[in-house]
């Protein structure tokens, strides 16, 4: 396994976990099955922001469950999926954006622009097999997850956000007195019922606060 540039440093690339993830995604294929995202897009998300880089480090669930919008970094879909086709989980996102930022709703769906101002979207399961969500809830992702979110920590520069109970299990590998927000899965569903609701939550705009009170730069969410 090529470690993305900027996380050789994770043991877990060397590990007999990632040897097991290896294996078992194989054992999906020989199945007849397909998983999201596709073999050469699981680490997508690491390998548009190396980890000196990262200022703000967003956690989700795991992968669309559906090829066509499964693209590797967590919430983004292919720029070519029309605005009316998007996902509810990143209509939500976008309402929360639109409402929170008082921006015009994107052109399209890909989240990559923030992506290069630093923003790691990481999903705690990097993988699924279509149609079927936490399908791959392995121990051995998870070690992989415990071990990005520990180095970001430890580096003292990134505000955290913690999204839906998937995500919520490893907000306790974050440093004490390091910023992190723990909220709701912005699916429509959880949204609606969460005791700290993604909808109305003004993530946006409390991470860029967060930021500068720390002495860095904002995000600059426009897309």
């Amino acid at each position: 396994m090529i470690a993305p540039k900027g996380w050789g440093h994770l043991k877990w690339w060397g590990s007999g976990e990632c040897q097991a993830v290896l294996e078992r995604l194989n054992d999906v294929r020989k199945a007849g099955q397909t998983h999201c995202p596709k073999r050469e897009d699981l680490f997508k998300a690491l390998q548009a922001v190396p980890a000196e880089d990262v200022r703000v480090a967003i956690i989700g669930q795991d992968p669309y469950p559906d090829p066509r919008f499964a693209s590797g970094i967590a919430f983004s879909v292919p720029e070519s999926i029309e605005l009316h086709k998007l996902p509810p989980t990143l209509k939500t996102i976008f309402t929360e954006y639109c409402n929170d930022l008082h921006y015009s709703y994107p052109t399209n769906g890909s989240l990559l622009p923030w992506c290069k101002q630093g923003v790691l979207l990481w999903n705690a399961i990097p993988s699924c097999s279509a149609f079927l969500s936490l399908s791959h809830d392995w121990p051995e992702w998870s070690l992989l997850t415990q071990e990005v979110i520990q180095t970001l920590s430890r580096s003292g520069q990134t505000v955290f956000m913690f999204l839906g109970n998937t995500a919520k299990r490893f907000s306790g590998y974050v440093e004490p007195g390091e910023d992190c927000l723990v909220l709701s899965h912005p699916s429509p569903r959880a949204s609606l019922r969460a005791t700290r609701p993604f909808l109305g939550s003004r993530c946006f705009s409390t991470i860029n606060d967060l930021l500068v009170n720390q002495g860095l730069s904002a995000i600059d969410w426009k897309l």
